[in-house]
């Protein structure tokens, strides 16, 4: 069984077709009543082309360098020497003459000779020490004490000697001594049998100071 649509065998409008006829017509119509578009003359005649000359640019223009010109600077001006005199009214008496040697002031002025004598410097003085004589050495050593040596005692004394001109001793002091035995008996030695080189300033005779010092040992 087949369906078909009602719309199929439904002839067109009449009022339409006519709306479409007319329209067309009408655009026929406006088309060819518009003027027609005239287009530019064709020139058909000769062309005759001829060269144009061209104007050369002009040359630039160099500025010539103008010269430098040196500008001295100021110059100085040196004024010539003048000799200064002072003038004094009173005379300048020296009060001191010094020697043989003068000494002026510059040409600025005018100045006073001085003299001056030449300074004499001592030489430093030549001193000697005083030492033991050796002609006497033997005679050095003290005799020990019988009470110390019985005891077997040893020692070591020290002492401050004052050696004269003429090379004794004048003069002995006690720095340090274990007993009284021992320093008496050095005391004694010394004033009646040392002798001495005495020192000397300059090779004169002066009497000096001399730290000693005696040994006591038992020889075995």
């Amino acid at each position: 069984m087949s369906y078909v649509s009602h719309y199929e065998n439904k002839t067109p409008r009449s009022k339409g077709l006519i709306m479409t006829g007319a329209v067309h017509a009408l655009i026929v119509g406006a088309v060819v009543a518009m003027p027609a578009i005239e287009g530019p003359d064709i020139f058909k005649g000769t062309i005759i082309a001829f060269p144009v000359p061209v104007e050369k640019p002009p040359e630039p223009v160099v500025e010539q360098q103008k010269p430098e010109v040196e500008i001295a600077g100021p110059t100085r001006q040196t004024l010539p020497e003048r000799p200064v005199t002072i003038e004094r009214s009173d005379p300048v008496v020296p009060v001191n003459n010094y020697g043989d040697i003068e000494i002026s002031s510059g040409r600025a002025g005018i100045g006073e000779a001085i003299r001056l004598d030449p300074i004499d410097i001592a030489p430093d003085p030549v001193i000697v020490g005083a030492s033991l004589n050796r002609r006497y050495a033997g005679d050095f050593q003290p005799a020990y004490p019988v009470g110390q040596l019985r005891r077997e005692r040893e020692a070591e004394v020290s002492v401050h000697v004052l050696v004269g001109t003429n090379g004794r001793v004048k003069d002995i002091r006690l720095l340090e001594s274990p007993h009284e035995d021992f320093w008496l008996a050095t005391r004694n030695q010394a004033l009646q049998k040392w002798r001495f080189t005495p020192a000397t300033r300059d090779r004169v005779p002066v009497e000096s100071w001399m730290t000693l010092k005696v040994l006591f040992r038992i020889n075995g």
